[in-house]
C-alpha cells in the first residue's frame, strides 16, 4: 500500500507517493512530483532530503496512529466502529445449529 503526502514549500507544490518497505524497515519514496513534475529524491540537497523524510515519517505516524482526524487524511469521515454480528462471514443461525444441536 502507498500513500500520497502533498505540501507547498516555497511557493512550489510538492506531492510525493511513498510505502513502508518491511525488508529495509524504511520509508521509500515511489514517485514524486514538484509542480506536476516528475523529480527524484537524488536530485535534493541532503538537508532537503532529510526534511522530506522527516515529513513522510510524521505523516505516516500520524496515518498509523490516528493522531489527526479521519477528514485530513481521507476527505470524509471513516466510521471505524467494529461490528461483530454483521462481521462473521457465513453464519445465520444459532449456537445450537453451530454446535450440531437439535432443538
Amino acid at each position: 500500500m502507498t500513500y500520497v503526502y502533498e505540501y507547498n514549500v516555497n511557493e512550489d507544490n510538492v506531492k510525493v507517493e511513498y510505502c513502508f518497505s518491511a525488508v529495509s524497515e524504511a520509508i521509500k519514496v515511489v514517485d514524486m512530483w514538484v509542480n506536476e513534475k516528475f523529480h527524484r529524491t537524488n536530485w535534493m540537497s541532503p538537508e532537503g532530503k532529510a526534511s522530506l523524510m522527516a515529513r513522510l515519517d510524521k505523516d505516516m505516524e500520524n496515518r498509523m496512529c490516528g493522531t489527526i482526524d479521519d477528514v485530513t487524511v481521507g476527505g470524509d469521515f471513516v466510521d471505524t466502529e467494529i461490528d461483530l454480528d454483521r462481521d462473521i462471514p457465513g453464519f445465520e443461525g444459532t449456537m445450537e445449529t453451530l454446535n450440531g444441536i437439535t432443538v
